[in-house]
Parts: structure tokens; sequence; C-alpha cells
């Protein structure tokens, strides 16, 4: 069975993420497809696979769900097993996910920032902080509602030889995750003072003024 390089990345992606793709799995019309990407999921994290007959599932397994789909579009444990023990994982994809575990990609708070600014080219690195509140707005939020708390986040970004810092608040609400984020930008890199405020922005909007900035400093 040949593996695509799309399964291999769209799995690397999420296994950095800590995501398990169920929603990707549950549209799956494609048996082999289904296999490639349980095949991948679980290669890349190093496990084994093991079908249980009593619950025609696979016991303690990452991305199970695939292994499901599979199933119910024909697959054979066999068919699958067989497939497993063929497949060997590309170096580059192992390397990959060693390089950027320590990202905080899997982080729910700041996961898809850091994928943006990683495919814009910059590297990042998290510099030493006690993740308190870095801003007015991030600050006010955790006093005036006790539900909410703030993490402030400090990042460098290199590409070639310059280096850029990012420093930002996340305004959380407790168990929903992030609501709005605030750019630092009494700290920040002139880059970042130069085109963002100071106001509370959802999580698409404040990606999107981070790639604006980004693409302009990639064109210098």
């Amino acid at each position: 069975m040949k593996i695509q390089e799309k399964d291999w990345e769209r799995m690397s992606d999420l296994v950095l993420s800590g995501k398990d793709g169920g929603g990707t799995a549950s549209i799956m019309k494609n048996k082999n497809k289904a296999i490639a990407r349980f095949i991948c999921g679980v290669k890349l994290y190093g496990s084994k696979i093991k079908f249980n007959t009593t619950y025609n599932d696979y016991t303690y397994t990452h991305f199970n769900e695939f292994a499901k789909k599979a199933i119910e579009l024909g697959a054979t444990p066999e068919e699958i097993q067989k497939a497993f023990d063929e497949t060997i994982v590309p170096t580059k994809y192992l390397d990959n996910i060693k390089n950027l575990s320590s990202k905080k990609l899997d982080n729910p708070f700041v996961g898809d920032i850091i994928k943006k600014i990683l495919d814009a080219g910059f590297e990042i690195n998290h510099l030493p902080h006690n993740g308190y509140a870095l801003t007015d707005l991030g600050r006010e939020a955790m006093e005036r509602n006790g539900c909410k708390w703030t993490i402030g986040y400090k990042m460098e970004l290199t590409k070639d030889d310059k280096k850029i810092k990012f420093y930002f608040d996340a305004i959380t609400d407790e168990g929903d995750g992030p609501c709005s984020y605030v750019f630092d930008t009494d700290n920040s890199s002139q880059e970042f003072d130069d085109h963002l405020s100071w106001e509370k922005l959802g999580k698409l909007k404040f990606i999107s003024k981070i790639k604006d900035v980004l693409s302009i400093e990639t064109a210098i």
C-alpha cells in the first residue's frame, strides 16, 4: 500500500497539535485513505497496533477514529496490520516532529498562532516568563472577572539575521479556552508597534495581523 506525502504531512500536524483528527475521519469515504491516515499517525507516535476482537477495535491506540472508519468502509484487521508492517516512516517527518515538539503546537491557547509563524518561515524561541499578564487589558480582565485569567507569552522570532520580539496576552475564559488576545506593544519589537494596536482581538483577527507583520518583514 502506497502512502502519499499528504498523509504524512496531515498526520504530522495532528501529532504536533495533539488533536485526534476525529472530524476528518468521520467524513472519509475511501478505505485506503483511512488506513493510510491511521498508520501514519500511529507510526509517527512510535506506537504499535493491536486489534481487540471482543470490542472490534484497536486497544490503546492513537487515531482510532481512522481505524474505525477504515473497518466501516470494509477494511479487515489483517489488511491494516499488513500495511502497518510494510510501512516505514520517512526520516524527514520524524526529524520534523522532534524539532517542533518543544514549540507548544499542542497548546490550546497558542498552538494555531505558532503554526502560522512557523509556516511564515520564522523560528520561535520561547523566552523565560512567569506566565502572568503583560498588558493592562490582560491585568484588567483578571481583576474584573473571577472566571477569567490571562496568560502572557514572550517569544523571539528569527529569520535569517532578523530577530523580532513578540509579546502578547491570551485572555482566557475558564472551561472555554481563549476568548481574546492583546499585543504587548510596549515591549514587542518596533515591527509590531508600527502595525498593530493594543486592543483585544479574537483569534482569527489576531492571527491575521501577525501574518501581515511577518509578510512585511519577509518582503524587506
